[in-house]
């Protein structure tokens, strides 16, 4: 049963002991009643305020908060040990004014107000700091200095961060001021008569007493952060044995035995000290030396020396052992940081890939761990204004959400939940859905977790079951996994550095009394006052979801240190989010809006819903696009040949395809009816074991295609538009402004064919670039192809395009099969050539010359992608590279049979190729109008 309108309480209810507070201020008894219900990361530890902040283990604070600052903020419970021990409120004052002094500093300079709320009284059992995730990676002690003209110092997060950024030539031990030929006792030399940041006097005691430190272990422990303060600077000398007051010489009295003992000391030191990169040894007499003096006049009684240690400049940061500092794990533990875990998440800010800076803007996100993502500038303020907003009214996003619950009982409660924020500005999201997903496996008992952003209220996960026990915190338990794995993305993926909070709610359905429990809570006071909504909090909070739903991976990324997103465009999240429920879908576009990355998308979208490798196919004409995709090993992928003729041999094709419960279909417009019906037997396997209409992993038939790049004049096996569910992308993001252009002019002249009707949208550039070499067109006669060929490559690699950003596009497949018989062999020699002029000689077998058609993403497919040549370069026909791209494409003398092709659309699909520069060498005349038309 489900009531609603319900207004006298249950005893339950009524006897609950959390208070209600919205304007009062949040004590430790509230945070404790309420501790399962914060959507946070919770750490436990105990505490003894009587004590020192760095005794009896309240050191730990700082591991635990400096852990919570690095990683998506959140709450730590602190068992206040000393309650009932005739402390005072001096004694909690005085310990968490000591705890605030060391935080301030791993803020390096931040107030910590923005930070830290402490909740509690000296005299409560449990105290609780909430903390919110910080806007750079914070570091306990950096072991890491820099000279001053009398000392050193400990670093600052920003010094930090130019000294690992400093690049230059490792300095040498001759240059660094000369050192004094002789000393003479209590005599001041005239080049030693003060400190500074290259020189440093240290006067040690004899030590001579049994409970001293040995001379060489003093002098091992005062050099260290000498060591580090001068190769992070200009390198210098430390002087042992000078007085800093008057600089006059004294000596340290040594023997020869202590001397080698010292040698040894500071030689074991520096192999601990970090010397830019773990692993690295510093080698004596070429990064660092130390040598000993004998002083003139010096009592004979006793022997004493000065001793040099002399280290030279060395960029990119001398650490003497690896910087304090914490983070939580996958599995939410306090671990430390490696030196290289730390060295690059300290970098990840300045992380940067300048060449798209000409095409997409760098998002500024600042929290630790954040990613480095380009998107067009204006992608989010387009989805905040016809996707994602705050409103009033019925918000629940995605909008076919509650066509996938089957309970007519289910769906009443959650509008009965919404209609309480319906009045106010606000947006509900039904989470396990695209962009959002990812979080902790839900359990059965769950049927929906709708997350509601709330103008006044702030935000709220209110997760929905039915007939649940009288003991919910199991179910409080994994509702804060969830919440706190949102959080998680919120800040991490989406650099959110607002102070916020994710209130959670377990809601029994079936409770007669659960809107008016709901209802109650929104008035609770959770949070402190800091962490309350308002309008421009809720919108930078909008925006960091909208990037954690809309960034995705290239392939091109690469490595941990290399790796980068992108922003998905406006129409791109539009699609995945108002369509991710629609089953069968035709996606149309013009070259360059991205249907193979939505088509991508949403195969992981499939994956992370439950499907598995072989419940989704994917299909394409173009062999070369089957392997791109297949490099990402999400789904199976076929050519509709290959289908067509598995198809030839019923059992085979069972057996093949036995799992399939979804296709997509990509570049359909490529697709050839000659072998067969394609379109009906890839619907039918979408269609096959379809069952249940509610169950969301099953029965999507998704078809992208864009007629303006149909050149064959042959029927390529589609139904009519009408009556299927369209969407038409429109924006263009992979050509430069000029590429763009020059292809606009024939995708006008194909306006009139009647398979385009169907545009209604404009093709539109979402950026302006012109920083690429734009488009040329040479003509030349058939018996100067080959060298003007070979110059046009040749320039392309002078000005610094590797051969791998290279594309030679021809329209027939005899005649990439032809260059590439001819070209192979002088290729090789000019890439030679070029890097010898650069001076740098090339191994050829090293660099990997692969035959044409070869690809990063599928080395195995080479019969059928075409011959190839040259460092990943690709010959190839322009068909068959549909829907690829290179930032540099060259056609080839282009020819076509026109009873068999379109011209212009066959122009338009070798334009948009090309990302950056765009050459077509034509021979004939009639070519040349067309193409300077």
């Amino acid at each position: 049963m489900y009531f609603t309108g319900i207004t006298t309480l249950s005893v339950e209810w009524a006897n609950r002991t959390i208070t209600f507070k919205m304007n009062n201020v949040l004590t430790s008894q509230d945070v404790t009643a309420m501790l399962d219900r914060y959507g946070e990361t919770v750490l436990h530890c105990s505490v003894h305020i009587s004590r020192r902040i760095h005794e009896h283990g309240n050191h730990i604070v700082m591991h635990f908060a400096c852990a919570l600052l690095n990683s998506a903020g959140g709450l730590l419970h602190m068992k206040n040990l000393d309650h009932d021990r005739h402390i005072q409120p001096k004694d909690l004052d005085t310990w968490w004014g000591g705890m605030e002094s060391n935080i301030a500093d791993i803020l390096s300079g931040d107030d910590i107000c923005n930070y830290f709320d402490l909740i509690g009284n000296y005299d409560d059992k449990d105290l609780y700091l909430f903390v919110k995730a910080a806007e750079h990676l914070c570091t306990i002690d950096y072991h890491c200095r820099l000279p001053t003209d009398t000392a050193t110092h400990e670093v600052s997060y920003r010094s930090a961060l130019k000294i690992l950024t400093n690049t230059g030539e490792v300095g040498y031990l001759k240059t660094l001021p000369p050192i004094p030929r002789s000393f003479q006792w209590k005599k001041t030399e005239d080049t030693l008569k003060q400190e500074g940041k290259q020189i440093q006097f240290k006067m040690l005691t004899s030590g001579r007493d049994s409970h001293a430190k040995s001379m060489p272990d003093k002098i091992r422990y005062y050099c260290t952060k000498y060591i580090s303060a001068f190769a992070n600077h200009q390198g210098g000398h430390i002087y042992f044995g000078i007085e800093d007051t008057s600089a006059a010489v004294l000596g340290e009295a040594m023997t020869e035995e202590e001397q080698d003992k010292t040698v040894e000391k500071i030689n074991n030191k520096m192999k601990s000290v970090i010397w830019g990169d773990e692993g690295f040894v510093a080698e004596r007499g070429r990064h660092w030396d130390i040598t000993f003096h004998n002083i003139l006049g010096c009592s004979a009684r006793e022997r004493r020396v000065v001793v040099v240690i002399s280290v030279c400049r060395f960029p990119g940061g001398v650490f003497t052992s690896c910087p304090e500092s914490y983070y939580l794990d996958k599995s939410g533990q306090v671990k430390a940081f490696t030196y290289t875990q730390w060295k690059l998440a300290v970098l990840n800010q300045v992380r940067d890939k300048l060449e798209l800076h000409s095409r997409f803007m760098k998002l500024p996100l600042l929290t630790p761990g954040s990613r480095l993502v380009f998107g067009l500038p204006h992608t989010i303020p387009r989805i905040k204004e016809k996707v994602l907003n705050l409103r009033t009214g019925s918000n629940l996003y995605p909008k076919h959400f509650l066509n996938t619950v089957g309970s007519p009982g289910i769906k009443t409660a959650i509008k009965d939940i919404l209609a309480m924020f319906a009045a106010e500005p606000h947006l509900a999201l039904a989470l396990h859905t695209f962009g959002i997903g990812s979080v902790p496996e839900f359990k059965s008992d769950f049927v929906a977790d709708i997350l509601v952003l709330s103008h006044t209220h702030g935000l709220h996960l209110l997760c929905l079951a039915e007939d649940l026990p009288r003991d919910k915190s199991c179910y409080f338990h994994r509702c804060q996994q969830v919440a706190e794995s949102l959080k998680k993305k919120l800040v991490h993926n989406g650099g959110c550095t607002e102070r916020f909070g994710i209130c959670v709610h377990v809601v029994d359905i079936e409770d007669p009394l659960f809107v008016q429990e709901i209802r109650m809570d929104l008035e609770t006071s959770w949070y402190p006052s800091t962490f309350h909504a308002n309008t421009g909090k809720l919108d930078h909070i909008l925006t960091s979801l909208i990037i954690a739903m809309a960034t995705y991976k290239p392939h091109e990324a690469g490595t941990e240190q290399e790796e980068y997103y992108f922003l998905l465009t406006c129409d791109q999240f539009e699609l995945l989010c108002q369509h991710q429920f629609t089953r069968e879908l035709w996606v149309h576009g013009p070259p360059g809006a991205g249907k193979t990355v939505v088509a991508l998308q949403m195969i992981r979208e499939l994956c992370r819903r439950g499907c598995t490798y072989r419940n989704i196919l994917y299909i394409a004409e173009n062999e070369l696009l089957c392997s791109y995709v297949r490099s990402f090993e999400l789904c199976d992928v076929v050519t509709r040949r290959d289908l067509m003729q598995t198809a030839q041999d019923p059992d085979n094709f069972r057996l093949r395809f036995f799992s399939v419960l979804n296709v997509v279909v990509d570049e359909a417009q490529n697709f050839k009816d000659r072998d067969g019906d394609w379109y009906s037997l890839a619907q039918s396997l979408a269609n096959g074991n379809f069952r249940d209409k509610l169950d969301q992993t099953e029965g999507y038939f998704w078809v992208f295609m864009d007629y303006a790049q149909k050149v064959h004049k042959f029927k390529a096996g589609l139904p009519g538009l009408i009556g299927k569910n369209n969407y038409m992308l429109s924006e263009i993001s992979r050509n430069s402004k000029e590429i763009f252009e020059y292809a606009s002019k024939f995708m006008r002249l194909n306006e009139s064919n009647e398979d385009d009707s169907y545009m209604k949208d404009s093709p539109r550039l979402g950026h302006s670039d012109t920083s690429g070499p734009g488009v040329s067109i040479i003509k030349c006669e058939k018996s100067s192809v080959e060298d003007t060929l070979m110059k046009v490559i040749r320039t392309c690699a002078e000005d610094g395009v590797k051969l791998e950003d290279m594309a030679v596009l021809l329209g027939k497949k005899m005649d990439a099969e032809k260059v590439e018989g001819h070209f192979k062999d002088k290729l090789e020699d000019m890439v030679r050539q070029v890097e010898r002029e650069k001076g740098a000689e090339v191994d050829l077998e090293k660099e990997g010359i692969r035959e044409v058609g070869t690809t990063d993403a599928d080395d195995c497919v080479k019969d059928e992608l075409g011959k190839g040549f040259g460092r990943g370069m690709i010959v190839d026909t322009v068909r068959r590279f549909s829907g690829l791209d290179k930032p540099i494409v060259i056609g080839l003398d282009p020819r076509i049979n026109e009873e068999h092709a379109d011209i212009n659309k066959f122009i338009v699909n070798l334009a948009t190729r090309a990302k950056q520069g765009l050459v077509i060498i034509t021979t004939s005349d009639e070519v040349m109008k067309k193409l300077n038309a």
